[in-house]
């Protein structure tokens, strides 16, 4: 089967070696070079570890929650098209691009016929833009990896899928991802998170006050080792166990305040740093386009209206982004449906139809545009 964008310069070859070297003059001043998200993450972390952090940002609930609700949002759409272009567009692929966007700003998969005949789109973990301000003339150095080995195309732009969450004019061919947008508010999050990590990973124990060293348990060492022994198989059990008021021989000065009470010893972390996290995770929802009463308790009606406030600010207007790359480079009409994300929004549905038919829209039209016609 051939498809309407298979071209022979579209698909070279596989490059014999897993590494690429191409000869190329060497680099002027004007110009750029562009990487992946690998080359995105070294730079991240030498900027994390200059700041004296190197906490990932994208460890985050937060950074976490908005990818992973992309993901699924995305890869639980309807792809309308041609059956080959259903096929190549499969929920992995989508849900790959809606992780991306959040996590790296960006996601490139390379335009594939396998040996069965059956066009693919494979995730690249690394790629290197060349080429000047016209996208037609970019070629795309891709590398792409499987369970025991890796494969390195050299591409023209029409090659690929590249969909970015935002990108700046000076780099086009870069994207950016919404925790490096919002870095500050991302890196307080971060930092208070690490706080608290570090803070919950700190030694836990039950302390009992004794006039002596509680020793290392060593039975012929440790005046106490019968007594730590009778604890430890407590199971839950009561003990007898001799009082400590007379400071076992040192008298009352020696003996502890209460006799047996045990002190707890472990993580307390303040309440303005946690109150201070938690709003620094709702800001970070927003600005990756969660809406943050999503990932909170609230009622129906706001869970609802929270969900569609996503669908329309977040999932669609992306989803149109990545149908226009698939247009442009797969060359065949296709698109996505929303249908079964919105099939579960009835009463709002139902607003809509009644708020449209009193503002005198047909009724064929007003169920179209409810959805409820499907």
């Amino acid at each position: 089967m051939r498809f309407p964008w298979q071209r022979d310069v579209l698909l070279p070859e596989p490059l014999p070696t897993e590494r690429v070297e191409v000869a190329v003059d060497e680099p002027t001043r004007e110009t750029r070079q562009s990487g992946g998200d690998f080359s995105d993450a070294v730079v991240r972390l030498i900027e994390q570890t200059a700041a004296g952090s190197t906490a990932d940002a994208r460890s985050t609930a937060a950074t976490e929650s908005a990818a992973g609700a992309l993901s699924r949002a995305f890869a639980a759409t309807e792809v309308v098209g041609p059956p080959w272009v259903q096929q190549a567009v499969s929920p992995t692929f989508l849900g790959q691009v809606g992780r991306d966007l959040i996590r790296s700003g960006d996601s490139l998969h390379v335009i594939r016929v396998n040996p069965m005949g059956k066009a693919v789109l494979l995730p690249c973990s690394s790629w290197h833009f060349e080429g000047d301000a016209d996208p037609d003339t970019w070629m795309v150095r891709a590398t792409v990896f499987g369970p025991s080995s890796s494969q390195t195309w050299l591409l023209p732009y029409s090659s690929v899928i590249f969909v970015k969450w935002g990108s700046d004019p000076g780099t086009p061919y870069v994207g950016t991802a919404p925790s490096s947008y919002a870095s500050t508010t991302n890196r307080m999050l971060t930092a208070t998170q690490k706080t608290l990590a570090d803070e919950s990973g700190g030694p836990l124990a039950n302390l009992l006050v004794s006039p002596q060293d509680g020793g290392d348990g060593d039975e012929d060492t440790d005046p106490l080792a019968d007594l730590k022994r009778d604890i430890r198989n407590a199971a839950g059990a009561g003990l007898m166990v001799e009082t400590t008021n007379a400071g076992w021989g040192e008298g009352k000065a020696s003996a502890p305040q209460g006799d047996w009470t045990p002190r707890r010893y472990g993580p307390m972390p303040p309440a303005p740093l946690i109150e201070l996290s938690e709003q620094a995770h709702g800001m970070m929802l927003a600005a990756s386009g969660l809406p943050p009463d999503l990932a909170t308790v609230s009622t129906a009606q706001g869970q609802r209206e929270a969900f569609r406030r996503y669908l329309t600010m977040t999932v669609m207007p992306l989803s149109a982004m990545l149908v226009r790359e698939l247009q442009d480079k797969l060359e065949t009409d296709v698109s996505l449906s929303f249908n079964g994300l919105y099939a579960h929004d009835l009463i709002g549905r139902a607003a809509a139809l009644k708020g449209m038919v009193a503002a005198g829209v047909p009724l064929d039209k007003a169920l179209e545009e409810s959805g409820l016609n499907d």
